[in-house]
């Protein structure tokens, strides 16, 4: 499996020279192609751009060239899918000039030194690109583009998956708005909690709104409407960033859980296309189209698999309607799910334990033994914090995941 890191590199004379470098690339390639396309009504193939503008290009490594080109053919190709498809609302082919472009390198034009620095090469007689690296693997591949801010180094590197899970159980996962997950294990289970993703998003919403205000009565062009375009975009990136950084720690510590849980399988709701038929009003509609369920459940995909477990996904298809202990259906009230047979719980976790049985097969009230009886007890919960640890066993948590309290980690320590 690869994974992907990122590192801001600030903004350097070398690294100007060589975005320009790739930039002019780029242009040369753009323009060439749609000459032969005009006057010939020829196509370039990508070994014949490679090999007409891309040798012997001087500033950039060769292979570094190469990706340029691979870039201009993979828009190109795409542009033609999506023409072939008769998606033509707003389509255009790669034929802007670029006066900077991303630079990249692959395995061959990089390589760790002994002393912990990240060498980039560009070419004979031109000097090296020097990172300090701060890890002891040497990445595979590296682009280096320009994030509105500084420059940034995107790194591809390659990690062993786990052979063995820690665990056989099977975990039910059912994914939310209000409770980004909600798991359940058979003899355990916690909610991971989202109200601070639903509070960044409205920060977000209200932020747009009022830029966009203020946007709209300024003479576009204008010195005060390009402060107020740059003064937009540099808050929200920082809100989407935050967003970024707590689905990535609420997906971690809810996969370090489960892994010490000794959970082998996990099981989550799919919910492909489920934005298609919703209708509940401007606000409540505007809330679930920016829920970030796909975001959160490919972080907790490839982040199990590093832990050796596998990730099953079931539809999730009336799962919170259906009695655990009957198999009767009907639609809840509020956060509690109460059904005519005696059976309460958590409306969450009543949809991850379906969930859960639905990957078994158990979907059927073929026999009392495989379903919950009684009542559930209440799920623990884990609330997101800033700075908090990856750990769930450590610092301010309980084994059970859920958050300690001032007063109990007192008595804990005395």
């Amino acid at each position: 499996m690869y994974l992907t890191r990122k590192l801001k590199l600030g903004r350097t004379d070398q690294l100007d020279a060589l975005a320009r470098r790739a930039g002019d690339l780029w242009s040369t390639v753009a323009t060439w192609h749609w000459r032969f396309v005009r006057r010939q009504g020829y196509w370039l193939s990508k070994g014949q751009t490679q090999k007409m503008y891309c040798k012997g290009f001087n500033g950039l490594h060769s292979q570094s060239a190469q990706a340029v080109a691979d870039s201009f053919d993979d828009s190109l190709q795409s542009w033609r899918k999506k023409r072939k498809n008769g998606n033509y609302e707003g389509l255009r082919p790669p034929y802007k000039q670029k006066r900077y472009f991303k630079v990249q390198w692959k395995s061959s034009a990089i390589r760790l030194q002994d002393d912990g620095v990240l060498r980039l090469s560009n070419g004979r007689g031109n000097d090296p690109v020097l990172i300090d690296w701060p890890s002891k693997t040497e990445p595979k591949r590296i682009e280096i583009g320009w994030d509105g801010d500084q420059y940034e180094l995107r790194c591809q590197y390659k990690v062993e998956e786990d052979k063995e899970p820690n665990g056989s159980k099977i975990a039910g996962i059912d994914i939310g708005e209000i409770h980004l997950a909600a798991v359940y294990t058979e003899d355990e289970a916690w909610t991971v909690s989202g109200r601070e993703l639903r509070s960044l998003r409205r920060q977000q919403n209200r932020t747009k709104a009022r830029l966009d205000s203020k946007i709209d009565r300024k003479v576009r062009g204008s010195r005060r409407w390009k402060r107020l375009i740059h003064a937009k975009n540099r808050q929200l990136s920082k809100i989407r960033n935050q967003i970024k950084d707590l689905l990535h720690k609420q997906s971690t510590r809810l996969i370090k859980t489960l892994h010490e849980r000794r959970v082998g399988t996990v099981v989550v709701g799919d919910l492909t296309g489920i934005r298609e038929r919703i209708d509940y009003g401007s606000k409540t509609n505007q809330r679930l189209h920016q829920w970030v369920y796909g975001e959160f459940v490919r972080m907790i995909e490839y982040k199990a698999r590093l832990h050796g477990m596998t990730v099953e996904r079931v539809g999730e298809a009336y799962t919170s309607q259906t009695c655990p202990s009957c198999g009767s259906r009907h639609k809840p009230h509020g956060r509690d799910y109460i059904c005519s047979c005696g059976f309460e719980g958590h409306r969450d976790i009543v949809g991850a334990a379906n969930i859960r049985q639905k990957y078994l097969g158990q979907d059927e009230p073929t026999g009392s033994s495989l379903r919950v009886a009684g009542a559930m007890a209440s799920p623990a919960g884990v609330r997101y914090r800033p700075h908090m640890w990856c750990n769930p066993l450590s610092g301010s948590q309980t084994p059970s995941g859920a958050a300690t309290s001032k007063r109990e980690r007192a008595a804990q320590a005395a």
